[in-house]
């Protein structure tokens, strides 16, 4: 018989959510910089949220944040300076690089989709005059969702 070893993910290695915060409060001012290009907006911030997914792992996500602007999708040359901003950002938080712009699974959201291999995931996008930077599903500490 052979034992394989080393052929399953290993569970997402889980931090304390004050890190998680604090990884977040790093990236997202780039980020919002990046989508807007130097269009004046203010940003609004959701509540955070933790809780376990499907596998009990203890997730947290930070609240969406949101502008009250429309970016056009028909700006290739924007669109591409956005993603040479957005890139380094993401892959010094350990995402992956996104490519072009698109349209997710027929969603109206058109914009760049990344993830982490600890299923962490960052959506920043732009639909119905409103431009999002999301993170989600940040693998905190079990004592952050009791």
């Amino acid at each position: 018989m052979i034992a394989l070893t080393g052929c399953t993910p290993a569970a997402p290695e889980p931090v304390p959510v004050d890190e998680a915060r604090a990884q977040y409060r790093e990236m997202l001012p780039p980020l919002q910089e990046s989508m807007l290009q130097g269009a004046n907006a203010s940003w609004d911030e959701d509540s955070e949220r933790v809780r376990f997914d499907d596998d009990g792992i203890c997730r947290w996500s930070p609240g969406d944040s949101s502008a009250e602007i429309m970016l056009p999708e028909d700006d290739p040359e924007a669109w591409d300076a956005r993603r040479e901003a957005i890139n380094p950002v993401l892959v010094e938080h350990g995402f992956d690089e996104v490519g072009g712009a698109m349209r997710r699974n027929g969603a109206p959201a058109y914009g760049f989709f990344s993830d982490r291999a600890d299923g962490a995931g960052v959506h920043v996008y732009t639909a119905a005059g409103t431009t999002v930077v999301r993170v989600f599903g940040i693998p905190v500490e079990e004592s952050a969702c009791r």
